[in-house]
């Protein structure tokens, strides 16, 4: 299938990926994308080198170079047809972010690869409820690097929550969330629930309306 025949379905799983700028398991188009990626979407999007496949321990997807390329080129692009109500809105916000990319004069990936350090605030000598948060979410992305093989794979609430026993639930959680607005940073729910222990579903932390026991950090 030449590419410019890719579908909607096609193209929201690249564009998803072009946003979240990290690796994303299968269940992330699924459980929170609201995606459904189906195993010919992610062999047609492969098979043309727009992406790479991770099969274990759990389906991850990641854009190649060329779907770096494919993705932007959703920037600005027309909604293909039969996109409905949906898809059409989502084209309308693309083409925003194409005239803010192209009035910045920054380059897509760099856009969407950017951090926002949220540490940068010089914190007073005493501490505060906003200075405890952002310690909290230092001490999370430390003990993730520790229990992680290398930065994007998943790791278990639960196996945080164990590393961090002195960290306050409330403080836990509330990190979190503020871990979750970061690029590069991915909570996800388990897709097999049926697999989770009881320990790992009390450590999980609700986010919308839905429990997530999974994080990735990329960087």
């Amino acid at each position: 299938m030449p590419e410019k025949e890719l579908t909607l379905v096609d193209r929201c799983i690249l564009v998803t990926l072009m946003v979240k700028a990290a690796p994303l398991p299968q269940t992330y188009f699924k459980n929170v994308a609201g995606i459904s990626l189906k195993p010919e979407h992610r062999s047609r999007l492969k098979s043309l080198g727009l992406i790479e496949v991770t099969e274990k321990p759990r389906i991850v997807l990641t854009l190649t170079d060329k779907g770096w390329n494919r993705a932007t080129e959703e920037l600005g692009a027309e909604p293909p047809k039969r996109a409905g109500t949906a898809g059409g809105t989502l084209y309308v916000a693309l083409d925003f972010l194409r005239r803010l990319i192209d009035h910045s004069g920054i380059r897509a990936d760099d856009l969407f690869r950017m951090q926002i350090n949220r540490d940068e605030v010089v914190a007073p000598p005493v501490a505060s409820p906003a200075s405890a948060a952002v310690d909290a979410v230092a001490l999370i992305r430390q003990a993730y690097h520790e229990l992680a093989a290398k930065p994007g794979d998943y790791v278990m609430l639960a196996d945080l929550r164990e590393a961090l026993t002195d960290l306050p639930r409330h403080e836990f959680d509330a990190a979190l969330v503020t871990l979750n607005r970061e690029r590069g940073v991915n909570l996800v729910p388990e897709s097999n629930q049926k697999v989770l222990k009881p320990q790992e579903r009390a450590a999980a932390v609700t986010i919308g309306n839905q429990d997530k026991h999974l994080v990735a950090i990329s960087s």
